[in-house]
């Protein structure tokens, strides 16, 4: 602070302490002569508005402080003016008025609190409210109660909760102390005072006394107070005019622990001050991490390999440093032109605007100056890695002038280019599109599903030679758009994706026994399978209402077939596994789909007990180049032969693929040529009608 501020501070309180003296002393000259009562209200109201006067003209008083300020003082008033003047009902108007004048000083004291997180304040002041409200129902509606002792019992609580609350309320307890013990002599004078007075003790000049000097420490504990808390507002005020950018010092307290480089929330402030200094301005989003970084983990652990990201971050940083094309997220004496993204993504941003070189040109060169900024080998002890990069971009405002949006589009230009095995990727507009029907879409399979509007069908397995029946494959058709239905694996992720795959599982698991409780009432007793193809369908409790369905429909287990695809098998958890033991212990029968006779489900295959496998026959059809598929064909049905298992060929979709399926030795197939499917309503007629043109496919 300058001399002229030094000056200007005492010349205001020089004029509040000449207002203060010019409104109190005439008062205090006139106590000498006179009604004491009148003159102690007179006094009250004298320093009250005398304190306002000073308190607008020195610090800042807001309205609600002046009415606590007011309603204090006529509380105290109203308490000298029954015990001067009021003869009837005046121990209850006395008590009455010392309860109102502690409840005022005390809820305005808490409301002078520095930190407003402290949660338990309102309760506080509801229950110095509440406390306050039935001490004045007992003391006007209750005559017989000792009022004596209640007073001091009531001031008491009333007195611990205000102690609570304002340390509760304020930042740092050494600072709250010297406040803290005014306000706790003001308030336990006034308590003893009153006690006292109805105890006869003290005779009523004592208790205005008292009263006064309360009065007069409740607003000096005002006034500091409110001195502490403008300086720290000025404090804060200062600080945030004074550091308009990041400083060294404050950066280190926002950065990344790990790479000491900024992070996503330092780049959005940043991007976004540069671009309302700059309207026109284009910027490049490049979002890239080291792809093979994984491994590090895999090898040497998180702790250790944080060392080798430090490393890596800082050979970015050094290399990067003098690019003024990359914006800088630090201060500018020095700079740091790339951060850290959540897990190991990185972000540089490439201001388009300050080079006349086409965009996609600049945007190379940032992306192999970065892949020349990783050392050849980092190393840890032994182990060393050669890190290898792939880029994600985005441009704005091209792809939005929402950043966050920006960042998040480069960093799905960066996955779809890891998939794609691509150096750099350029986020794809038509994604967005792409991203918003599929939004759509699931919204309506959602809906779909709940509503039952899918098309259930039954896909019948026959033997080839006899025409007999194996069973029946349970089928789903989702009309999507159209007339024609969505294919099979784009529904299933469609519904995965959607959240609602469990419950088209339960449905399915319903249409299957209805179909097997329809079947059996005709005559028809095989099996209905129904294929999990997901993963997600393997929850905890489909066991349980497979169970409550094969008591609804008293249809016996076994005739129902689940059908798992190796995959799911394989990857399945120990959770599931155990739900696999369950359905089998129920006489459930498993079979595997799309068999593809690796190790692993040959593995599998030995460890459990599996009633049907089932080959993809569609590599038979004619063509010139697919020798080898027919051979893996083949070689799955000799090999299904030999262990003495079940098969069924799908993907029977023409009769050469039929032949062909019957030379290899296949006997059971199911596919379009058998069969297209036949929904429950058409099951008795097709029945009829099958069992007429294939008489030899006897009922079982």
């Amino acid at each position: 602070m300058d001399l002229n501020s030094h000056i200007f501070s005492g010349l205001r309180w020089f004029a509040a302490l000449f207002i203060f003296l010019g409104f109190s002393l005439p008062v205090n000259a006139a106590v000498g002569g006179g009604d004491i009562g009148l003159l102690s209200i007179t006094f009250i109201f004298g320093l009250t508005f005398a304190a306002v006067l000073v308190l607008s003209l020195v610090q800042k008083i807001s309205l609600t402080s002046v009415i606590y300020l007011l309603l204090s003082a006529g509380s105290l008033s109203l308490l000298v003016y029954a015990i001067s003047a009021i003869e009837q009902q005046q121990l209850v108007i006395v008590l009455s008025s010392a309860t109102a004048y502690f409840l005022m000083v005390s809820l305005w004291s808490l409301r002078l609190k520095e930190q407003s997180e402290a949660k338990s304040l309102p309760l506080i002041k509801s229950a110095l409210l509440a406390i306050s409200i039935g001490n004045l129902v007992v003391i006007w509606f209750f005559p017989k109660i000792d009022a004596y002792n209640l007073w001091l019992i009531i001031s008491g609580a009333m007195f611990m909760l205000v102690v609570y609350g304002y340390k509760k309320s304020v930042k740092l307890a050494e600072q709250s102390n010297g406040k803290l013990s005014i306000l706790a002599v003001a308030l336990i004078a006034f308590i003893v005072a009153v006690y006292l007075w109805l105890m006869a003790q003290i005779d009523s000049v004592s208790l205005f006394v008292a009263g006064l000097a309360s009065f007069v420490l409740i607003v000096s504990h005002y006034v500091l107070t409110l001195e502490h808390k403008n300086k720290s507002d000025k404090q804060t005020d200062g600080h945030i005019v004074d550091e308009p950018h990041l400083t060294p010092q404050s950066s280190l307290t926002m950065n990344d622990p790990a790479t000491n480089l900024p992070t996503y929330q330092q780049v959005i402030q940043v991007i976004d001050t540069s671009l309302k200094k700059h309207n026109e301005k284009q910027l490049a989003v490049i979002v890239f991490k080291p792809v093979n970084f994984q491994q590090v983990n895999a090898v040497l652990g998180h702790h250790n390999s944080d060392i080798l990201l430090l490393q890596f971050a800082y050979s970015l940083q050094q290399k990067l440093v003098d690019n003024e094309l990359l914006l800088n997220f630090a201060a500018p004496e020095q700079p740091v032109r790339v951060a850290r993204l959540q897990s190991l993504n990185f972000i540089v941003v490439i201001d388009l605007s300050l080079s006349h070189h086409p965009a996609d040109s600049l945007i190379k060169e940032a992306c192999l100056q970065l892949s020349a900024a990783v050392p050849e080998a980092i190393s840890f002890k032994s182990f060393s890695l050669n890190f290898e990069l792939k880029f994600g971009v985005a441009k704005a405002p091209i792809h939005g002038n929402n950043i966050a949006e920006v960042i998040a589009y480069a960093g799905d230009a960066l996955l779809t280019g890891e998939q794609s095995q691509q150096l750099i990727n350029y986020f794809d507009s038509d994604s967005i599109v792409y991203a918003e029907q599929q939004l759509r879409k699931m919204e309506q399979l959602k809906q779909d599903i709940a509503d039952h509007k899918l098309a259930f069908y039954l896909q019948p397995q026959i033997g080839i030679s006899n025409r007999r029946f194996k069973g029946f494959e349970l089928l789903v058709h989702w009309y999507c758009q159209g007339e024609v239905p969505l294919e099979l694996e784009e529904f299933i992720a469609t519904a995965e994706y959607s959240g609602e795959v469990y419950l088209l599982t339960k449905q399915m698991i319903e249409q299957a026994f209805k179909a097997l409780f329809k079947l059996q009432k005709l005559g028809v007793y095989q099996t209905v399978s129904i294929n999990l193809s997901s993963k997600d369908l393997l929850e905890p409790d489909l066991v349980d209402y497979i169970e409550a369905q094969i008591k609804r429909f008293s249809i016996p287990a076994k005739y129902l077939l689940i059908e798992l695809t190796e995959e799911v098998m394989l990857t399945a958890t120990d959770q599931a596994k155990i739900m696999i033991d369950q359905l089998r212990a129920l006489e459930i029968g498993i079979s595997i789909d799309r068999f593809t006779g690796s190790y692993e489900s040959l593995r599998y295959l030995r460890k459990m007990a599996i009633d049907q496998v089932k080959i993809d026959c569609s590599y038979l059809a004619n063509s010139t180049d697919n020798h080898a598929d027919k051979a893996i064909v083949n070689a799955l049905i000799n090999l299904t032969r030999s262990m003495k298992l079940p098969f069924i060929g799908t993907g029977i979709k023409t009769k050469e693929i039929e032949e062909s399926f019957q030379t290899m030795g296949g006997e059971f197939a199911q596919g379009q040529t058998i069969s297209k499917g036949v929904t429950l309503a058409e099951l008795e007629v097709w029945l009829e009608s099958w069992f007429e043109h294939n008489p030899q496919a006897k009922k079982q």
